[in-house]
């Protein structure tokens, strides 16, 4: 096995690894608005800005009432869903419970595997890999070891289809293929394009989000797949299948100001078009044949969507949680709407990010069809 060393790797580690921390501005205490008691009023959705008066939001008053309304539904001690409109990055829903503060843009627990959708990206980029390649695997369910990322292929190995690896969320795919085609640079660069070790680009601080890229084999390996020592918020959640859904386009989120005037702001192309034209179908496997499948099965009187998305579950031991995450955007091929959902459940837990966001799309799309 390759040892990946040296002086680039090592900065870009130190880089990527920066403590998570809420970002500190100046003035920040006066300028920030709270997000976690979102008011309507007179038909506009509002908040109140720290020691002064309320702010209007971009929020659509009829979806933020539902999106509070499954959301206290999960009986998650901690949670946030976070929605926008793909095209303009206009937020539509912001809901954040729990003792912990915002949720929404709070980094406070690790992506788990919707860092696989980076690791993904670099494969594709570096054309080394294509969706119809077969790949070998086995273990790794829970964890890998050096015997999950061995490359090739050796007796006893499963084998899948590249297209698919991503919507059943096979960590030794990640693992092995990160191995053989990725470094700590080349992960760090895609990262980084897709906005990870700067705050999320929205019109109010957010936390940054980070995620350290060991030079060792297995270290290396294991953060490829999604168990690496990283923090994300639902916002950068967001951001990135916003991003996936502009075909690759970055476009700036708002959430203040007039929700009939949202500037479409874009800050550039993350990766090619043709690339997140493979990451839609990839996506797409996680609620037909994945890891969402039966969350996003057909139900008699919902909406049918073609939906895509990825799935990231780990055990948080300080406080002790189950962390469920969900992100994703539908219509799949002509996209609307982005939506990420984060639960941080006691042991015992009472739904699935991947549920709470099935009936988030529910909601959106059933809205839109009873608009005058």
């Amino acid at each position: 096995m390759r040892k990946v060393v040296g002086l680039l790797a090592i900065g870009l580690t130190t880089a990527l690894a920066a403590p998570v921390a809420l970002a500190k501005r100046e003035g920040r205490d006066k300028d920030d608005i709270k997000l976690e008691n979102i008011k309507v009023r007179e038909g506009r959705a509002k908040a109140s800005r720290e020691g002064s008066s309320e702010v209007g939001l971009t929020v659509d008053p009829a979806l933020q009432a539902e999106v509070d309304r499954i959301l206290d539904a999960s009986k998650a001690p901690s949670g946030a869903v976070v929605v926008s409109d793909v095209k303009t990055g206009r937020i539509l829903a912001w809901a954040s419970r729990g003792k912990e503060g915002d949720m929404v843009r709070k980094a406070k627990y690790p992506g788990a595997s919707l860092f696989k959708i980076v690791t993904t990206t670099a494969l594709l980029e570096s054309g080394k890999v294509r969706l119809g390649d077969s790949v070998c695997f086995q273990g790794g369910e829970s964890r890998l070891t050096e015997a999950d990322v061995k490359p090739g292929c050796h007796s006893g190995d499963n084998k899948t289809a590249f297209e698919f690896a991503l919507g059943r969320s096979l960590n030794p795919v990640f693992g092995r293929l990160a191995l053989k085609h990725l470094n700590p640079t080349t992960l760090g660069e895609t990262a980084r394009n897709f906005g990870i070790g700067a705050e999320p680009p929205l019109d109010l601080p957010a936390d940054k989000t980070s995620i350290k890229l060991p030079s060792d084999d297995l270290g290396f390996a294991r953060a490829a797949a999604g168990f690496g020592d990283a923090k994300m918020s639902p916002l950068q959640a967001l951001f990135m299948m916003q991003t996936i859904a502009n075909g690759g386009e970055k476009v700036r989120l708002h959430v203040t100001g007039n929700a009939a005037e949202v500037p479409r702001v874009s800050l550039g192309q993350a990766f090619k078009k043709e690339t997140a034209d493979k990451l839609v179908k990839m996506l797409e496997a996680t609620t037909r044949s994945g890891t969402s499948a039966k969350a996003f099965a057909p139900m008699e009187g919902k909406p049918r969507l073609s939906v895509a998305g990825k799935t990231g579950t780990l055990m948080f031991e300080k406080p002790k949680r189950l962390v469920s995450w969900f992100a994703g955007f539908a219509p799949s091929r002509k996209p609307e709407i982005a939506v990420a959902v984060m639960l941080a459940n006691d042991e015992k837990w009472w739904r699935k990010g991947n549920e709470v966001a099935r009936d988030v799309f529910d909601a959106y799309f059933e809205l839109k069809a009873n608009q005058p």
